[in-house]
Order: structure tokens, then sequence, then C-alpha cells
């Protein structure tokens, strides 16, 4: 259920968007540039980018360095010990990321700034940072550990996709 508005949020701020920039591009074909779609923009794009990378971890999608796993046999051992240093290094980097990120977002709402195009609280364009980086450690957890499918996916050479792709 997560997982289904994650990506309903996902789908809402890339067509909110599209329909935010083709608002500007009428407007300038028109003579009448909207003043306040540059910065919609720019914090529906933040919103995205943050909700595409948990969907990412979701799916383990992402982009991964595989140099040092690519050294050693491909034991099950290795594949333990590849999957426990993938999730200990990205549930730090998140918890911390989370950290930060949610006192960012106190400061804004104690300190009440304003964007200066919208006039909306600036908390909002800073609360994804948080938000993600929590729901990111969520999905860490859960393809690691509870989906097998994924789990897998994070220690082949290549995605689960295409392996399908070859057996059939």
């Amino acid at each position: 259920m997560l997982w289904k508005i994650i990506d309903g949020i996902l789908f809402a701020e890339v067509l909110g968007m599209l329909i935010v920039v083709s608002i500007q591009i009428i407007g300038r074909l028109v003579g009448n540039s909207v003043a306040w779609s540059e910065e919609m923009t720019r914090n529906l794009f933040v919103w995205t980018i943050n909700f595409g990378m948990v969907v990412g971890f979701r799916r383990a999608e992402h982009a991964r360095v595989t140099f040092v796993y690519d050294l050693f046999p491909k034991t099950p051992l290795m594949k333990n010990i590849q999957l426990g240093i993938y999730m200990i290094s990205c549930l730090l980097f998140f918890s911390v990321a989370a950290y930060w990120n949610a006192g960012m977002t106190i400061r804004q709402i104690g300190s009440g700034e304003m964007s200066p195009a919208l006039g909306i609280p600036m908390f909002f364009v800073t609360l994804p940072l948080s938000l993600c980086s929590v729901l990111a450690i969520i999905a860490i957890i859960q393809s690691v550990l509870f989906d097998p499918e994924t789990r897998e996916s994070l220690t082949c050479d290549e995605p689960v996709e295409l392996q399908k792709e070859r057996t059939v």
C-alpha cells in the first residue's frame, strides 16, 4: 500500500511539472510569461528527484559501484557480505541525511521563511529531503531482507529483468 501511494505521488509530481512547464511555454508564446512557474517547476523537481530515488532503492534500480564485489568469487558467503555492506552503508547514509535534513526543515518552520514567487513556506521545498531519506531506509530494509527477487538482483552481475529476458 505504501509503495502504491509513493508511485501515485511520483506520478502527480511529474504530471504537475508537465502542466506547469506547458503553462510557461504557452505564456511565453502569447507574450505573458507566468512568474511563479519556474519556482513551481524547481520545487516539483526536488520532490520528484527524492521520490524517484526512493522508488529506485525499493526496486534496486539505482546505480551501484560493484568493482569491489567483482574482485571476489561469487559465493553465497560473499553475496551475504556484499548485501550486509550495502545495507549498512545505505542505512548509515540515509540516517544521517534524515537527521540533518529534518533539522533544516524544522529550522525553516521556525524561521517562517517563504518562497519569493509562490509565497509558500520554504519547508515544503525541503520536506522531501528528510521524508524520502526515511522512506529510502524502509525501501532498503524491504528490498534486502524481505524481497528475494530484489535481493538477488543486488548480488548479480546484471539486473534480474535482463536475466528473465534471456531465459524466455
